[in-house]
């Protein structure tokens, strides 16, 4: 029987995992689908994520692909997965691809999205960031731009990583308001990030330091000087990992 690769296209509620990797007593996205197809599949098999997530992060449309002999094609996959996995899982697509198609490697860019609010709800305390501190919008778009273009991240990497080339480049940051669609009173601030590719939390931490410029404790040109220093100490700390979600790849 011919090996099939087949791209998977995953959303995922991350507050009850611990990020995607699988590890070792802990209950993970990879691990989850990964027991689950080996009940489908009854045989070995490659389960390949496009990049970790940290723990109660979330994914809309997180990319993996799985390697594996089978006759079963992507619809009956697709529907195999869904009514095996838990309901925080949902597998939303299940396409053949190329055998050379890799979801890590094969990547052009990543867009993170974080949410976070000002207004406490019931709804959201699992899935936003609550910031009791008002926080000028314009401010942190003027401070993104500082952002945008290809830098030196090794400031914006937190601790616990043990990658070398600390460059990556941001294509996009976006900031906008809008209206909780449950409750109309909470407005919501969604920010999404595109880049080529992403170090160890430096999301949350260019986030936080979104926030930061955004509460007037550090001036938006305060960024340029970050980079210049690549001192992780001068760094805002990072904001936490209720509120980002792996949005999408592009290939």
């Amino acid at each position: 029987m011919e090996e099939k690769n087949f791209k998977i296209v995953i959303s995922f509620l991350g507050k009850d995992f611990y990020g995607w990797q699988k590890q070792k007593n802990k209950e993970t996205i990879q691990g989850c689908i990964e027991n689950v197809c080996k009940e489908i599949f009854n045989t070995e098999f490659k389960l390949i994520g496009c990049g970790r997530t940290d723990s109660k992060v979330h994914g809309i449309n997180y990319v993996a692909n799985l390697k594996v002999k089978t006759r079963l094609k992507a619809e009956n996959i697709k529907s195999a997965l869904n009514s095996k996995l838990p309901p925080t899982i949902y597998i939303k697509e299940v396409k053949e691809v190329s055998k050379n198609f890799h979801s890590r490697f094969s990547i052009k860019r990543k867009t993170y999205r974080y949410v976070f609010t000002f207004q406490k709800s019931p709804f959201l305390t699992e899935i936003t960031y609550y910031v009791k501190n008002n926080i000028d919008i314009e401010r942190m778009k003027e401070a993104a731009k500082f952002f945008i273009g290809e830098h030196n991240f090794k400031a914006f990497q937190s601790s616990g990583s043990n990658v070398k080339d600390t460059v990556r480049k941001i294509y996009r940051i976006s900031i906008k308001k809008k209206k909780f669609p449950i409750d109309e009173d909470i407005d919501l601030i969604i920010i999404d990030i595109e880049g080529s590719g992403f170090l160890y939390k430096m999301a949350r931490n260019i986030i936080g330091t979104l926030i930061y410029a955004g509460m007037y404790k550090i001036s938006p040109e305060d960024i340029k000087k970050f980079f210049e220093m690549q001192d992780r100490k001068l760094i805002p700390p990072p904001v936490p990992a209720k509120g980002l979600y792996f949005k999408n790849a592009k290939y």
